[in-house]
């Protein structure tokens, strides 16, 4: 399929070669079983190191020369970060799926934001499982819209990312809230935080539907740990994504989320930190009303949402 990574230039490869499935008759048996048991699981990861917080003057000269300022790549460290993710990534997931139907074993998917530093971190995950990197608008940055002539399409990203899976359909759009602007870009975005909740929100049921007996590795941004928060029907309070954190949830069949493994912390598996890209979390600011000394508007748009958006009422 275009797109797809090459599993001979990966230097995990044994990786991909443990997830490449060969049909049996009992492969075939066991993919028509009943998927009311099955197990569905969705890992979140977010981003590496940051280039721009590591060197503060790229921004200026990313604006000199045209380039967009909220879409930096990764620092050396955040590369770094993200080898070491992948490695611990896919050794835990060809562990867990060992044993299990040869279906199941080869049907892990990937999805990306569409901004740089995510699709960066998510390669050497894509090239060590030999899965392809669906490039997802819905795990899009906060307070930023990936429009059109915005962002790089996947098409585009192909180009220097090979890795990207360019046939793939976005599951959730992001719209710009009217009246809003981003203060670094001046593009038209998402009210943040309340919008980028709903949103978030709309997308774990669709994670949900597509993904159901199946595992999906997401690469997004800090505030993210909304999707956690949306999975487990919990409050967003408390909640933190570390650089290249990692959030692992499960479920059988219909029934609740359950946190696998929690994010807050990338330790053991990553060996080194920078001050600069730190765990982030929501804070009480970013579901108050004009929350920006700009007069461009980002923050706001809560609409009575909170950290307990995603938490039932009670009956």
């Amino acid at each position: 399929r275009k797109g797809s990574p090459s599993r001979t230039v990966c230097s995990l490869s044994l990786f991909a070669t443990a997830m490449t499935p060969r049909r049996t008759e009992s492969s075939v048996s066991n993919s028509s079983s009943d998927k009311a048991d099955a197990e569905s699981t969705i890992i979140l990861i977010r981003h590496g190191d940051r280039f721009d917080y590591a060197n503060p003057s790229w921004v200026d000269d990313a604006i000199q020369v045209g380039a967009l300022p909220t879409d930096p790549p990764l620092s050396v460290l955040g590369h770094q970060q993200a080898r070491e993710t992948a490695h611990f990534v896919a050794s835990s997931v060809v562990k867990r799926l060992d044993g299990t139907s040869m279906s199941q074993r080869s049907d892990v998917s990937i999805l990306s934001s569409p901004y740089l530093r995510v699709i960066q971190t998510a390669c050497p995950t894509s090239d060590a499982l030999g899965a392809p990197i669906c490039v997802e608008e819905g795990l899009s940055e906060a307070h930023a819209t990936p429009g059109e002539g915005v962002l790089p399409s996947a098409a585009e990203r192909f180009a220097y990312f090979p890795q990207v899976d360019v046939s793939h359909r976005r599951l959730q759009e992001v719209f710009p809230t009217p009246g809003y602007e981003c203060p670094k870009t001046g593009h038209p975005c998402e009210a943040f935080a309340g919008h980028y909740a709903v949103r978030m929100g709309k997308m774990a049921r669709r994670l949900e539907e597509e993904f159901r007996g199946r595992t999906v590795i997401c690469f997004s941004h800090a505030a993210s740990v909304a999707l956690v928060a949306a999975l487990l029907r919990r409050s967003m309070r408390g909640l933190k994504f570390a650089p290249c954190g990692v959030y692992e949830l499960r479920r059988v069949g219909e029934g609740p989320w359950e946190m696998a493994r929690e994010g807050s912390s990338n330790e053991p598996y990553v060996s080194e930190n920078s001050p600069t890209t730190y765990p982030w979390g929501f804070g009480e600011k970013h579901f108050q009303e004009g929350g920006t000394k700009t007069a461009k508007r980002y923050h706001g748009s809560s609409e009575g949402i909170g950290f307990d958006f995603f938490v039932p009422a009670e009956n």
